[in-house]
């Protein structure tokens, strides 16, 4: 469980030599906001789960919608490069583009799993779809690495998957941030 994160900052090549992940963290509660946080949610692929959590930024006016197919390519080609799937069943695909200004994440519950290609084989449950402006790709790495710790405490996944509606979710982030 150890080596997935570090292994994927060491394949992204963005952080920058000794630039650590600050102790205050990734506040999820802000960077998914209310809106953009989904339950029960099902995909059969995870183009359809990225394109899922894609067009619920781009309908809650979080992203440009002219910008809609660049960002798809961009974290599709993202994911062709090497799969975000993680073990435990917690997905964080990612891109970076010169379309948007400030870093936004979806957060989506696939209750009934979707094919990932995670390391341990696992089908996954938990997804959030990072998007980051291009000059800001040193948060970038930051805020996905910082996800994926957050992720990996049983107790988030936990509260996460039995939650049954969008607020239900939410909440759950709100008590493990505070």
């Amino acid at each position: 469980m150890q080596g997935t994160i570090p292994y994927a900052l060491r394949k992204s090549g963005d952080s920058p030599p000794g630039d650590a992940i600050s102790q205050d963290g990734l506040d999820l509660e802000t960077l998914t906001a209310g809106s953009y946080v989904r339950v029960g949610l099902s995909a059969r692929s995870k183009e359809a789960a990225i394109e899922r959590l894609l067009d619920v930024l781009l309908s809650e006016g979080a992203l440009p919608v002219s910008a809609r197919d660049e960002l798809l390519e961009a974290v599709l080609e993202r994911e062709r490069r090497l799969s975000t799937g993680l073990e435990a069943g917690i997905a964080i695909p990612h891109g970076t583009t010169h379309r948007v200004e400030r870093e936004v994440a979806a957060l989506g519950v696939f209750p009934e799993g979707v094919p990932f290609g995670a390391v341990d084989g696992s089908l996954t449950r938990i997804v959030i779809l990072l998007i980051t402006p291009a000059d800001l790709r040193h948060r970038h790495v930051k805020n996905l690495a910082e996800i994926a710790r957050q992720l990996l405490r049983p107790e988030v996944r936990s509260a996460l998957l039995e939650a049954r509606s969008d607020e239900e979710a939410l909440e759950a982030i709100r008590r493990r941030e505070s």
